[in-house]
């Protein structure tokens, strides 16, 4: 019995590892590393504008883990080579919300028909089209002398794509053999710019000094303290992140629940219980009425109610008094000591006095206890008298 025991638990063992080797994190592709996201340290990510424009005194704020909606609030919003596909219904609210004044930067170099941003390039009348298979443009001088604070005459692109544009209501800024890399376009009170290069917003762009003030001159229309959007939600951070996704998405996530699933099948096939649980003696002995006692003065006392404790012994300590000749206890002082007086002498100021003590509050656990002695030794010595 032992025996098939052990063997099954090793045969649930390595079903357990196999199963966590197929559906590990091993089979799950990683995030593009090329990514133009603004948490990438890469020369392809976007930390770097973000951080800028945060040093600039820019709102800067990233749109993640949240409804997609852009507000009258929102001066700015950048979207750089989205991931995930833009709706049709994005796209109207994003030019609904540019014809009320807001600035749109946007930049893709993927060519239209493979790419996430199909429906915004449509809803513009933009297409990214090829502009050279064999190399590289690597720049590209400006088209018209519109950005002039501070100056730009050419930027560097690093792209094979282009822009045409089935409208005519735009301006070619930035060119290379003829064709239009960068765009921009007023629709309503807002405006459009279009690049079919992302390279110049990334961290490896912005250190050339000619692509950092072409970004100043695009952000020339904000307020200061204006807020500018950076999209992540196009880049697949849509669902806030769960307790969870560290513990199935990394190795050791795997490994620590791999461990917990092997201790959990060992314990259940390997556990057996060798008779009923006996109970300790200490959980069976019934407390003593001295136990109870001590709790509740130790309690009385650390709550200070020296107060309520006097009052309690002023009460026992009239009932006692009158007890034997039949005085009501609940008598005003002056009149309670007047009645016991009538049927046995007795020192009456010095009983007024202790009663005046017993209705006061204690000053500290010493004067209380002298009070309560000097009136246990009062009716000690009453006792003693009528004996």
């Amino acid at each position: 019995m032992t025996q098939v025991r052990d063997l099954l638990i090793i045969a649930g063992l390595f079903g357990v590892l196999i199963v966590f080797v197929v559906a590990g994190p091993g089979r799950t592709l990683p995030q593009d590393p090329n990514l133009p996201s603004t948490y990438s340290t890469a020369p392809t990510g976007a930390l770097a504008l973000y951080e800028w424009t945060r040093a600039l005194g820019y709102d800067a704020r990233r749109l993640e883990y949240r409804r997609f909606e852009v507000t009258d609030d929102d001066a700015v919003l950048v979207i750089l080579s989205p991931s995930e596909p833009i709706s049709r219904a994005h796209a109207r609210d994003i030019l609904a919300w540019v014809e009320r004044g807001g600035t749109l930067i946007f930049a893709d170099d993927a060519p239209t028909g493979f790419s996430a941003s199909d429906a915004l390039l449509d809803a513009l009348q933009v297409r990214t089209t090829v502009l050279t298979d064999t190399s590289i443009v690597e720049r590209a001088p400006a088209l018209q002398p519109v950005f002039d604070q501070p100056p730009v005459r050419e930027i560097s692109v690093r792209t094979r794509r282009t822009l045409e544009f089935q409208r005519n209501d735009y301006a070619p800024l930035f060119g290379a053999s003829g064709q239009v890399l960068i765009a921009g376009i007023r629709i309503g009170s807002g405006y459009v710019y279009v690049s079919a290069s992302v390279q110049l917003f990334t961290n490896s762009g912005l250190r050339d000094p000619q692509n950092a003030a072409l970004v100043l001159n695009m952000l020339r229309r904000l307020p200061p303290g204006g807020r500018i959007l950076f999209d992540e939600y196009h880049h697949g951070l849509i669902a806030p992140p769960s307790p969870t996704d560290g513990l199935l998405t990394t190795p050791w996530g795997w490994a620590g629940v791999y461990v917990a699933t092997a201790t959990a099948l060992f314990l259940l096939l390997g556990g057996r219980r060798f008779g009923r649980a006996v109970p300790l003696k200490e959980e069976t002995a019934r407390r003593s009425s001295a136990e109870y006692l001590d709790s509740m003065a130790d309690l009385y006392r650390r709550g200070g109610k020296r107060r309520y404790m006097l009052q309690h012994f002023y009460a026992d300590f009239k009932r006692r008094l009158a007890q034997p000749y039949g005085i009501n206890p609940h008598l005003e002082d002056r009149e309670f000591v007047y009645q016991l007086a009538r049927v046995r002498p007795i020192d009456e100021a010095a009983l007024l006095a202790l009663l005046s003590q017993l209705r006061a509050t204690p000053s500290s656990d010493a004067d209380l206890l002298r009070i309560v002695a000097a009136a246990d030794a009062f009716i000690a010595a009453q006792a003693r008298e009528r004996l």
